[in-house]
């Protein structure tokens, strides 16, 4: 067998381990990947394609997620930054462009040829062109309120005061980014790419009325998703503590993900049973970083063992700290799944 077919081979292995795992099959064994900021190369398409490749690469992971830059939802609206050249600090916001809540009401839908839109467009097409497309890719993509919450340079308090000073106006605005991203999504599609990786910070305990939630996060979560529907592996990320699975469980995704080892958050097992869909996760970010490879490998297993080796994309339960996380821990997650 030649290497090019051996590397196909490979790459074929990946995507059905993946399918099986998401279809609640069994796999041959469990999938496994990891992903995190790379701040100084992810501010271009070719240095955050090949940083994203050479990562994948590295650790052998199943499917590769595409991190990119946080704010190429917002920059398109006027939020501005410097770039980061620390690989440990994230880049520093320098202009946003809502500060009242009457500013909601300017944001009108974005053109896909917008700079940062378009720029991941092409991120996607360099990964592809290394890659192949067996490997399945997944993009990041975040709800249109935490896109709402990054315009204001992640302060949720200010957001929920402008929903209760001016309802309509921010109202207004996340029809403007509904729209946006569904059409982003739908270009994803045209990619060939496999999924998203969806992420929310506004489902979780405290953070907003059910009413709210029902007029401000579920009508434009659901627009992105629908355009997501072709895709088979679209993962719903559920961020930090107290998440609310209840409020998202009829989501149309095929895996949930969550840090399971948030003091409030359900286990692996018990989300599963009660979704009915496949999930993800199963080692914190702060074990991975600050932990020792027998940390890592014991927690990796534990989660594998709570799922029996079926329905489960393991990896960290949120993003982890590229900067601090050493090869060693990230070998040590991908070893796990051979066991």
């Amino acid at each position: 067998m030649t290497q090019a077919a051996k590397q196909v081979q490979v790459r074929d292995a990946r995507r059905e381990r993946v399918e099986a795992a998401v279809q609640g099959g069994t796999p041959d064994r469990v999938p496994v990947s990891a992903w995190g900021h790379f701040y100084p190369q992810e501010i271009s398409a070719r240095s955050l394609a090949d940083t994203m490749v050479n990562f994948f690469e590295r650790h052998d992971w199943d499917y590769l997620k595409v991190h990119a830059r946080a704010s190429y939802h917002v920059e398109g609206w006027g939020f501005e930054y410097e770039a980061s050249t620390d690989p440990a600090q994230l880049h520093k916001c320098t202009a946003m462009p809502i500060r009242s809540s009457a500013d909601w009401g300017q944001l009108k839908p974005l053109a896909l040829d917008t700079p940062a839109l378009h720029e991941q467009i092409e991120a996607i097409r360099h990964i592809r062109a290394r890659v192949g497309h067996t490997v399945p890719l997944i993009m990041t993509v975040f709800s249109p309120l935490d896109v709402a919450d990054k315009l204001v340079d992640r302060d949720g308090a200010l957001l929920r005061a402008h929903i209760e000073e001016n309802p309509q106006a921010v109202e207004s605005a996340m029809a403007a980014i509904g729209d946006t991203f569904a059409r982003f999504v739908a270009q994803l599609v045209s990619e060939g790419v496999d999924g998203i990786y969806f992420s929310t910070k506004w489902a979780n305990d405290g953070r907003l009325t059910a009413e709210q939630y029902a007029r401000f996060v579920r009508p434009f979560d659901l627009q992105v998703l629908e355009a997501a529907r072709p895709m088979w592996c679209n993962m719903l990320h559920l961020c930090e503590d107290a998440i609310r699975l209840d409020a998202m469980a009829d989501y149309p995704v095929h895996v949930f993900h969550w840090d399971r080892s948030a003091g409030h958050n359900p286990t692996l097992a018990a989300g599963h049973a009660e979704l009915g869909k496949a999930v993800g996760g199963g080692v914190d970010a702060k074990t991975l970083r600050a932990g020792t490879p027998d940390d890592v490998r014991a927690m990796a297993r534990s989660a594998i063992d709570e799922m029996q080796g079926k329905s489960l994309l393991l990896g960290p339960g949120c993003s982890i700290q590229v900067a601090t996380t050493t090869s060693a821990n990230l070998d040590a997650l991908r070893a796990a799944v051979e066991a």
